[in-house]
């Protein structure tokens, strides 16, 4: 059997990193203006945005605080904000927070390993033009729907992150 090392290599992790950035960069613009408004369409049923009722930095703070009050683990944090200034793209503050836990990996392997793919979950804070602050997360029953076996996890996850966005609101 062959262990293969948790890091990817530099080419991977190069590729990886510009995957994100022009995800990050076409959600920026459909965000914030730019070219791709006229070829947007609503989002899908399963991207929830939620409003948050505080500025930016405690919005984040806030939702650090309650992934954690629900015993997850914050595997990443990403400064989307930062990574569009690399492309010339200007915004205000927007982050990624990807989090997860072991115990539902494991219920995830055991029931259905083609469901491994899906986590870590990820919310993403953005603050528009105007300063308010929106929070944008995909909702783990679609997320998990193609993967039979997977309902009760799903809805146990999103129990979850509802009241994790529920600290913000």
């Amino acid at each position: 059997m062959t262990t293969r090392s948790a890091s990817a290599p530099p080419a991977n992790r190069r590729i990886r990193a510009a995957r994100w950035i022009l995800g990050i960069t076409a959600t920026a613009l459909a965000l914030f203006g730019g070219p791709l408004d006229a070829q947007m369409t609503p989002p899908p049923e399963f991207l929830i945005t939620a409003p948050s009722s505080h500025d930016f930095d405690e919005t984040l703070a806030l939702l650090k605080q309650a992934i954690e009050g629900q015993n997850l683990m914050i595997v990443e944090e990403v400064n989307a904000q930062q990574m569009l200034r690399m492309v010339g793209v200007r915004t205000g503050g927007m982050v990624q927070v990807l989090f997860f836990h072991p115990r539902f990996m494991k219920q995830i392997i055991e029931t259905n390993r083609n469901g491994g793919i899906e986590p870590p979950l990820k919310i993403l804070v953005m603050e528009r033009p105007d300063g308010t602050v929106m929070v944008r997360y995909h909702d783990p029953v679609h997320m998990f729907a193609p993967y039979e076996g997977l309902d009760s996890v799903a809805q146990e996850l999103k129990g979850v992150v509802e009241q994790v966005i529920a600290a913000v609101r």
